[in-house]
């Protein structure tokens, strides 16, 4: 394959992505393969333990350093703006204090709440009220990880364009000044725990390649469902058309759990959430004509006071922020109005762009390879390798507990089924230059872009879905 020539090649990642305007200590230039991502965002630390179990970790700061033994817990918190570091009665403080284990071994971050480990190093600031942590890791560790956390199932091609697909999307984001996160804000990252074995072996496999087209990096989205066709990005986003993001009929879809679901809800619950959306005293509901990929671009809200006109994808993201992920599951579905009750009647789990997760899977058993299911999905595009990108002998880090078989290695059904997200959805939207035309601002409102997922469901029994499946099968539903 061509190389690709890209000027931008991982520059400046390691340092710049990190808590806000505190700086990091300096580093040497040959980390190039690095990528710095902000861990448990989600949790407000007041203060971390850390530690090493199977080698030593060096704690850095800009003034000093010691090294740790194995097995010695490693306590911070903040005093006076900085961070401290406390073991085996020895402290150390600074601005930023940088904890890397000794080669092969990983670190396991405690929040108290929860614990994961991590290949590469952490590192640890105050700012904005909180501790904040960012791992600068092995660009194909983190591959692997967001392979195994958000894909998951077992077969190796699907498997391999999967982690095409998460390093072009990581390293289009850091083109374009985007931090990373481990969320789903951005692309779940849940470190080595979820690095399982076919994860591994597809980040190996498909080292430094990455999807173009026209010599750039493609913004390579994707979602767990599109319902048998995919949607284009101007139909769910009304943005420029991309020319790798077409609509077409995708029969390996089909055969999704989610390929059809209804959901139904009382018509006073779902005005009450759709008034406080949009600040209108919503009385009655008008579905715009679809488009030519059936998907929603618009939906009028009649109220007493005045109509509004939204997008499809605003409306969707309304309804789940209130009665959650799995109500209306995507912008593809037709409605109907009965004795006061909704029924929306739906195709797909998420907004249909790009990568469908459940058709790369059942390409990926129909015999497809991995370039074939890239083909499919992301139309003229190229897979190029990133100058001076890793080699098949290039090996991970992995935990102990990985190496004694606990990868995928249940039944394609039970694979398929296995929950690897948490039950929760990614809105992709929200780091989209697709999303957003001018690359700073949402098309329409803060109601379009706002991470619904952090919202619980407030709604009443009432309101439920029929026809879904009875096991839980929980793949990314990204916007």
């Amino acid at each position: 394959m061509k190389r690709l020539t890209l000027t931008y090649l991982l520059k400046g990642l390691a340092l710049g992505l990190l808590l806000l305007a505190v700086a990091l200590p300096a580093r040497s230039a040959n980390r190039g393969e690095d990528v710095s991502i902000n861990v448990m965002y989600h949790v407000a630390h007041a203060s971390l333990n850390i530690e090493s179990k199977y080698g030593s970790v060096r704690i850095s700061s800009d003034r000093e350093s010691i090294v740790v033994k194995a097995g010695e817990q490693i306590s911070l918190l903040v005093r006076d703006g900085q961070v401290e570091a406390f073991v085996s009665g020895q402290r150390l403080r600074g601005r930023v204090i940088e904890l890397t284990a000794s080669p092969g071994s990983p670190i396991r971050l405690d929040s108290g709440s929860e614990s994961r480990d991590y290949a590469g190093s952490l590192f640890v600031a105050y700012a904005s009220g909180r501790l904040k942590v960012v791992n600068r890791v092995p660009l194909e560790d983190y591959v692997a990880s967001v392979v195994g956390s958000e894909y998951g199932f077992d077969d190796l091609e699907g498997s391999k364009a999967m982690a095409i697909v998460a390093r072009t999307y990581a390293l289009h984001a850091i083109q374009n000044g985007k931090e990373l996160y481990d969320s789903e804000r951005f692309q779940v990252y849940r470190g080595l725990s979820h690095a399982t074995s076919i994860a591994r072996q597809a980040a190996l496999e498909t080292a430094g390649q990455v999807l173009s087209y026209n010599n750039e990096l493609i913004e390579a989205v994707y979602s767990a469902s599109n319902g048998g066709m995919t949607a284009s990005n101007t139909s769910v986003w009304g943005t420029r058309a991309l020319p790798y993001l077409k609509a077409k009929k995708d029969p390996y879809d089909t055969k999704s759990p989610y390929a059809n679901w209804d959901w139904k809800v009382d018509s006073k619950q779902l005005f009450q959430a759709l008034s406080s959306e949009f600040g209108v005293s919503v009385k009655d509901i008008k579905v715009g004509r679809p488009g030519a990929d059936g998907r929603v671009e618009s939906v009028e809200l009649k109220g007493s006071n005045g109509s509004k006109s939204i997008s499809g994808s605003a409306f969707r993201a309304a309804v789940a922020r209130r009665f959650g992920a799995k109500s209306l599951r995507s912008t593809y579905f037709s409605v109907n109005e009965r004795r006061g009750t909704y029924t929306f009647s739906g195709q797909g789990f998420g907004h249909g762009v790009g990568l469908s997760q459940w058709g790369a899977h059942f390409m990926s058993r129909d015999g497809r390879s991995f370039s074939q299911i890239l083909d499919f999905y992301y139309s003229n595009t190229q897979v190029e390798h990133l100058p001076g990108s890793g080699s098949s002998d290039q090996s991970l880090i992995e935990l102990p507990v990985l190496s004694s078989g606990s990868s995928l290695s249940a039944t394609a059904e039970s694979a398929s089924l296995k929950d690897v997200s948490g039950g929760n959805a990614s809105p992709k939207e929200n780091n989209s230059t697709i999303f957003n035309d001018d690359n700073n601002s949402p098309r329409e409102t803060v109601k379009d872009d706002k991470n619904i997922w952090d919202t619980p469901n407030t709604a009443s029994s009432s309101a439920k879905a029929t026809n879904a499946p009875k096991k839980k099968a929980t793949r990314r539903v990204g916007w």
